[in-house]
Formats: C-alpha cells, sequence, structure tokens
C-alpha cells in the first residue's frame, strides 16, 4: 500500500521505528560514507563490462540502492536518529531534512524495486536500469554533498 511521506513518517514514529542515539558518532558516519562510495564504485566497474542483455544488471541497481540507504543513514546519524527499516528512514529524511529535496515517490520506487529483487525473485534489466540512472546519480550527489557538509561542522 503506498504511502506518503508524512504517512510513513508517522507510521514509523508511532510504531517505534526510530531510534534516538546519545551522540553522532563522526567516525561511523565517515566509514558508512566510505562504503557506500565502494558500492557505487562497483557498480561502474561492474556497468561499463555488462553487455545489455546480461542479467547482472540488477547488481548495478541494487548497489546504487545500496549506496542511497547507506548515505540516508549516515545524513539521519547527524540528528542521532537510526532505523532499520528503510521506509522509515527514508520518511525522516523527507520530513526531517527537506533541504536534501529528496524524491520520495522515487524513493518509494526504487526500495520496493529493490524488494522485489530480494524478496520476490524479481529482475531488473538493463533498459530499467537506464530509467532510473540519472535519478540515482541525483539522488547519491545530494545526499553525499550533505554528509561531506556535515563532516565539516
Amino acid at each position: 500500500m503506498y504511502k506518503t511521506k508524512e504517512e510513513a513518517f508517522r507510521t514509523c514514529q508511532a510504531e517505534g521505528f526510530f531510534r534516538k542515539l546519545s551522540m553522532a558518532n563522526k567516525q561511523r558516519i565517515r566509514s558508512l560514507a566510505r562504503n557506500a562510495d565502494t558500492n557505487i564504485q562497483s557498480a561502474e566497474t561492474l556497468a561499463r563490462e555488462l553487455p545489455k542483455q546480461d542479467s547482472r544488471w540488477m547488481n548495478v541497481y541494487t548497489l546504487h540502492y545500496e549506496a542511497v540507504r547507506i548515505y540516508a543513514e549516515a545524513a539521519a546519524l547527524f540528528d542521532k536518529i537510526t532505523s532499520q527499516n528503510h521506509q522509515c528512514l527514508f520518511a525522516y529524511l523527507c520530513v526531517k531534512q527537506p533541504e536534501l529535496k529528496l524524491e520520495w515517490n522515487f524513493l518509494e520506487q526504487i526500495r520496493r524495486k529493490r524488494n522485489g529483487v530480494n524478496y520476490y525473485g524479481e529482475s531488473i534489466s538493463y533498459t530499467e536500469w537506464k530509467t532510473v540512472e540519472e535519478r540515482f546519480k541525483k539522488t547519491l550527489s545530494a545526499l553525499k554533498e550533505a554528509v561531506e557538509k556535515k563532516m565539516l561542522i
């Protein structure tokens, strides 16, 4: 069932999916950012080698998704917030860090597609990847820039 970012945020809050931390651990944030960058680099390396009909475009997609999720986790840590639920994590950032200008509908789209791959055996083609590639890059750029900027404070 589709929820708006506000509906998802309220549900996550009511169900206790946001966990408040005592401090923003900058070393953890730095490590998460490195891991997200590693996922991006791995996806880019793989994408350069794949023919269009290869089934491993699914990995290019899921590696980018993981990079978004990891950067999102790092961004939320600055607010001393964590969530193991991806929808809640994305809802938190969309509601509490609107300056990031994240697209809720896109985050929901990629989360649902990633869940389809992981839990329902769906696949992702080259064509499907190409339809979201630029939006992934835009989202990753916004998250990375925000994390790097906050690390300087």
